[in-house]
């Protein structure tokens, strides 16, 4: 098979990483014949560890940040004793499990780079750097979004900067180079927070700065509500009961206040920080929201300074807008990855992705799909490429119709003009940004597997309860399924416990009702000014100032849980490498 040229397959898969081989899951399901071509040696994407820094892998520390709820497949839920949130390894396990569960393995060829596809008469030839080719009808992109290093704010705002300046995408654990350095960590997402809280030991006593230019919001992903309550993943409040009374795209009225709470110890903790520095205009549920929020504790406890957007760059010294200023030895690039498809032709390649149906489908060729590259907000990556990949699918089998041309044309733009409006106070760097829930019901819409409610409350209250009142997961999409339902519903049963009740939906009415949020929100945009007027800054270190501060902050000593992290053992404790 290896050594063969022109063999046919209904479709080729580019990657072998969690999207690849949910797409080769889904694409078996509809009884296509399919091949899935990865460039590694092994599968798992990302996943995957590597010591070798040319090739972009998780940190040796690396958890998930989206519990298991939202992270595991639909119809193969994790091993309860990785706990909510796995390591890589388990991740890596998990992965190959469900390859052997689900028959995949002898439809992954390794160590096989795509060097080119195109379409030539209807027909995919796909050309591989063993020098074969092979066909298809249909053709599915996973090689993911973390292919290149993002080096653009390199080469605009630090082009004067003397001192080294590096990509996260190399580090795999501290640098030996950098300890006892002024180091500043570049970058709001969940690799920056990582790099944060897992560098700051290792380098010069209280001078890691940490600059996010563009500002973040924050979720703390693991905590108690409450000191006498049992820690949960926070993630779970979203179920189908908390986004009709708290919809996402409103910014969870009602919820918000508690998401403050949890993130940041403060009702006022605006953004779910209440730092000045990483504050931006983006209002809640419409920027990406970073879920490693245990890493601003670290800026509370004076270990990590906070800084906003860069003003100048001179010799090693960084200039800011609030007018404070830096030395730095090392700069830290946390700034992502640029997604390169160099195997396409260019027409394609040159395409915005909102430009795609649904930001899957080339507008012009429905048998060219993407899968895996859409983020969501907040939420799992892998629940969409799972939804993504059961209507790619469905398409190609002719199980699923999907609209004419025009009517496509006027679902991009109506997708396009709704999300940039949508995100229209918040970087559009990540051009796939969605809200990831709303998003993933849109495709089951499509499909036909959004769950039918009603028919399932006539059928059984009891069961539509636990749909109802249940966090999300995939296997939602399953209930329409006789054959699956009790399944799904064991897997909600689970997740379920100890996260919602009908009580805690009257409290969120009642919030709701009392426009709680909206309160808080001018109440913080209040501390906000407070924070950035010259008069407070003047003052903020005297002793009165700080005596009434630690007043205000009593409840938060008394009642917050910083302590809490993943419901496993810590991450182990990292060796300095010589990288």
């Amino acid at each position: 098979m290896e050594s063969c040229s022109g063999v046919d397959y209904d479709v080729i898969i580019i990657g072998a990483g969690w999207s690849g081989l949910l797409a080769c899951k889904s694409m078996l399901e509809e009884k296509l014949s399919v091949l899935v071509l990865e460039k590694r040696d092994q599968l798992g994407g990302v996943w995957c560890f590597s010591d070798d820094p040319d090739i972009v892998t998780v940190m040796k520390c690396t958890h998930c940040t989206s519990s298991s709820c939202l992270t595991e497949m639909s119809d193969f839920p994790m091993p309860v004793e990785i706990g909510e949130f796995p390591n890589h390894t388990d991740i890596l396990e998990y992965l190959h499990a469900y390859c052997t569960e689900f028959g995949l393995h002898d439809h992954i060829r390794l160590s096989c780079a795509v060097e080119r596809a195109e379409k030539i008469d209807r027909m995919w030839r796909v050309t591989t750097d063993r020098g074969t080719w092979l066909t298809s009808t249909s053709l599915v992109v996973c090689n993911g979004s973390s292919t290149r290093a993002n080096w653009s704010y390199k080469e605009t705002h630090l082009k004067t900067f003397t001192g080294i300046v590096e990509h996260s995408g190399t580090y795999k654990e501290p640098v030996m180079a950098h300890k006892g350095k002024r180091v500043l960590v570049v970058g709001g997402g969940e690799f920056a927070s990582d790099i944060v809280t897992y560098w700051h030991e290792n380098v010069k006593p209280a001078s890691l700065h940490w600059c996010i230019p563009r500002g973040q919001h924050f979720f703390r992903n693991y905590a108690k509500l409450l000191p006498w309550r049992r820690p949960q993943a926070l993630d779970k409040a979203s179920s189908k009961s908390h986004r009709w009374l708290a919809p996402l795209r409103k910014g969870k009225p009602g919820m918000a206040w508690a998401c403050h709470w949890t993130s940041g110890g403060s009702l006022l903790a605006y953004q779910g920080h209440g730092i000045p520095e990483f504050r931006n205009d983006a209002h809640f549920f419409r920027s990406f929201i970073n879920k490693n929020a245990n890493a601003l504790d670290l800026i509370e406890d004076g270990l990590v300074v906070p800084k906003g957007k860069m003003s100048d760059c001179s010799g090693n010294t960084i200039v800011y807008t609030d007018g404070s200023t830096g030395e730095y030895d090392v700069i830290i690039l946390c700034t992502g990855f640029c997604k390169e498809f160099p195997f396409l032709p260019q027409q394609i390649r040159s395409k915005k992705f909102c430009e795609r149906f649904k930001f899957m489908f080339d507008a012009d060729d429905l048998s060219l799909v993407f899968v895996g590259f859409v983020r969501p907000v907040v939420g799992s990556i892998l629940t969409i490429a799972e939804s993504q990949s059961r209507l790619a699918a469905r398409v190609f089998s002719g199980r699923v119709e999907l609209p004419s041309a025009d009517q496509r044309q006027r679902i991009i733009a109506e997708d396009a003009d709704f999300y940039r409006d949508y995100f229209k106070e918040t970087s559009r760097r990540i051009d796939t940004l969605v809200e990831g829930l709303g998003y993933v019901d849109e495709l089951a819409n499509i499909t036909g597997n959004y769950p039918d409610f009603w028919s399932l409350f006539k059928q059984s209250p009891k069961n539509w309860l636990t749909a109802v009142l249940s966090p999300y997961h995939g296997c939602l999409y399953l209930l329409n399924d006789p054959e699956r339902r009790e399944m799904a519903l064991a897997t909600l049963r689970r997740h379920k416990a100890g996260t919602n009740s009908p009580i805690q939906l009257v409290w969120i009415s009642l919030f709701r009702l009392l426009w709680f949020d909206a309160l808080l929100d001018v109440l913080g945009i209040i501390k906000y000014k407070i924070q950035m007027s010259k008069a407070w800054k003047a003052v903020k270190d005297c002793r009165v100032i700080a005596c009434l501060n630690n007043m205000w902050l009593y409840p938060k000593k008394c009642l917050f849980d910083r302590s809490t992290r993943f419901d496993r053992s810590k991450p182990p404790v990292l060796s300095l490498s010589n990288n």
